[in-house]
């Protein structure tokens, strides 16, 4: 059987005078792992080409990163950015590719600043940094830096609790943003304990893509976490 071809949305950062894509290791691995192709994408210069590798790929995976530039949601509070902001390249091409994968009911799996850019993208708002603005907020982890370890729980009704087949699952942190406000035809599914949306899913489409803000590629050796790459790659080779 023919392995289904994962694009992976790179990371694009200056570096030596040049500007880079980068796919972290962790990230490809977990496809590699799932039976899956990782296939790291890239920037065209005509976005009309984006149509063109939506068609290539039979799967998306929509990566972490840096924090989304907080006028496309109207935050109030852009002090409390990290200094790591996306490029607008990115956010495009993210936009884009997101949305024509959508249309052409491919599967999606979308981790940390993916969900938040899904729920942006359906008109949604963040919470700029959890720590100041979620009362009550659990040790996320540090953005870039020192990952955490905390409990998920998941809707029992979900496509994600039918993948798992958990209702409590451990889950790895590191990010200082996550959802505030609900964008259109997005529900929530999952939830840490002060609150805060773990994971959405679509209203009426809820099979099209799964999205979370924990980082299942962090713990490789996780049954549960390996679950939602296997998902990718299956749901793939069934729509192909």
């Amino acid at each position: 059987m023919k392995k289904p071809i994962v694009g992976i949305n790179p990371y694009y950062y200056e570096h030596n005078g040049a500007m880079w894509n980068a796919t972290k290791e962790y990230y490809y691995e977990s496809i590699w792992d799932a039976s899956g192709i990782a296939f790291t994408l890239n920037y065209p210069k005509d976005h009309t080409a984006i149509s063109e590798i939506a068609d290539i790929i039979d799967a998306l995976l929509l990566v972490g990163g840096p924090d989304i530039p907080n006028e496309l949601y109207n935050g109030e509070f852009p002090e409390l950015l990290d200094s790591d902001v996306m490029s607008a390249e990115r956010e495009i091409f993210d936009r884009n590719i997101f949305s024509e994968m959508f249309k052409l009911n491919k599967p999606i799996l979308a981790i940390c600043v993916g969900m938040q850019h899904i729920n942006v993208i359906r008109g949604g708002s963040l919470f700029e940094d959890l720590n100041k603005q979620l009362e009550g907020s659990i040790n996320h982890g540090k953005f870039n830096g020192e990952w955490s370890k905390h409990n998920v729980k998941i809707d029992q009704n979900s496509i994600l609790n039918k993948i798992i087949n958990n209702d409590k699952i451990e889950v790895a942190s590191t990010h200082h943003q996550g959802i505030r406000d609900l964008g259109s035809d997005l529900i929530p599914v999952a939830w840490s304990d002060d609150g805060l949306i773990e994971a959405i899913e679509d209203s009426k489409s809820p099979n099209s893509f799964l999205a979370v803000q924990w980082h299942p590629e962090l713990m490789p050796n996780n049954i549960d976490q390996k679950k939602l790459f296997s998902w990718l790659t299956s749901e793939a080779i069934k729509r192909s």
